[in-house]
């Protein structure tokens, strides 16, 4: 049978936090390629709806119809009731279909969570990911990247030629915000070709997960402490553990190490520091000219809930209770992720610990960036994640 590929394609400045300018799904199947294409608004008319919902939000506020309690409150309500996946995205479920999923029961509170279980094996994928120099029109020919994700496969349904691989051990790997398992096939394919058993995970509030709010890892911590039980007990998890994480995810992943020495070993793609930032970040991708005071007062808002529980759930304070090498990572394009920040978790972190830089790469590309990272990622896991 001829390849079959997934593959979508995102064009963005590298300057922007936003990688969302221009998707494209293709696939081809027997060598007749069919594709999908979704492509956002034109630049202009997408930032007049951006600046037209954040001068919305702004009045209201003013005018007190719509305050800042308000806004904190739906920042906290889960991510899959709030937004969907871009069409480009969802078209990783042609792929999903084909590995099994099991339902696991989390909490107090109460929820469940929908994992995603790739056995080892060679299953013939090849992750397609890298930028490209482009020019546009529309910014007067100014140079800008654009960064291509792809899998092809060269069988399809994919399925592993039996004994290809050893079991290794198991890596989860946790998504970022509002994203979902789906996200992480990529790092899912390649890893279990290199002998891993992968468990992908719809984390609280998010993809087929229930949970009607998220908690910044005061909660999803102890979900995944549940999560690795459970499946210990159906004995799908064997061997020595380990996670991978992208941003939300990464923080995740480093909350849990803290707690559960039952990991051996972490990858923090992208991480930042803590919730208050985290929220800031996401107000002045989707509100810009909402005034910085007011996305301020929304972060201490949420600040505030989550510390009536939870004191400190910044990045910093996890990682120094870990006592498991882990491996860092960050785009060099990345502000949230911060070269002075990645150097104060490389100091606060056990020893054996190491990071790296991904080129060109801003917050949302780096935990794509397979291609780039495949190598020291595998190369690391077979250091750390040893029986």
């Amino acid at each position: 049978m001829r390849p079959r590929s997934l593959f979508t394609a995102v064009s963005r400045k590298l300057s922007r936090w936003d990688a969302a300018a221009h998707l494209v799904f293709s696939q081809c199947h027997d060598c007749e390629p069919m594709s999908i294409q979704e492509c956002s608004p034109p630049r202009h008319k997408s930032c007049g709806a951006q600046i037209l919902i954040a001068a919305l939000l702004l009045c209201l506020a003013c005018s007190g119809c719509v305050s800042a309690n308000t806004i904190a409150r739906r920042a906290l309500e889960a991510p899959n009731q709030q937004f969907k996946p871009s069409r480009a995205y969802r078209q990783f479920s042609v792929i999903a279909t084909n590995f099994p999923v099991q339902r696991i029961e989390v909490g107090p509170p109460r929820a469940a969570l929908e994992l995603m279980v790739i056995e080892p094996g060679d299953y013939g994928a090849r992750i397609i990911s890298g930028f490209s120099k482009h020019r546009s029109l529309l910014t007067a020919m100014r140079l800008h990247y654009r960064f291509k994700f792809g899998i092809e496969f060269s069988q399809y349904p994919p399925r592993p030629k039996p004994e290809t691989n050893p079991v290794r051990g198991t890596i989860f790997l946790l998504h970022g915000y509002a994203g979902d398992k789906n996200f992480m096939l990529g790092w899912g394919m390649a890893l279990a070709q290199a002998g891993y058993r992968m468990v992908l995970v719809d984390l609280r509030g998010h993809g087929h997960a229930t949970g009607d709010r998220i908690y910044f890892g005061g909660i999803e911590r102890t979900d995944l402490m549940q999560c690795l039980s459970s499946l210990a007990q159906r004995r799908v998890c064997q061997g020595p553990v380990s996670a991978l994480g992208i941003s939300y995810g990464a923080v995740l992943a480093l909350q849990w190490a803290a707690i559960d020495p039952r990991l051996e070993s972490v990858v923090a793609i992208s991480p930042y520091s803590d919730p208050g930032t985290a929220v800031k970040a996401f107000l002045k991708f989707k509100a810009p000219l909402m005034p910085g005071w007011m996305q301020r007062k929304v972060a201490g808002i949420i600040v505030s809930d989550l510390a009536a529980r939870w004191p400190d759930l910044s990045t910093e304070t996890a990682v120094r209770g870990i006592t498991q090498p882990i491996l860092f990572v960050r785009g060099e394009r990345d502000t949230l992720c911060s070269e002075e920040f990645l150097s104060n978790l490389r100091s606060a972190a056990p020893q054996g610990s190491e990071a790296m830089v991904v080129p060109k790469a801003n917050h949302l590309d780096a935990g794509l960036c397979v291609n780039q990272l495949e190598g020291p990622v595998t190369n690391w896991f077979r250091r750390h994640l040893t029986h």
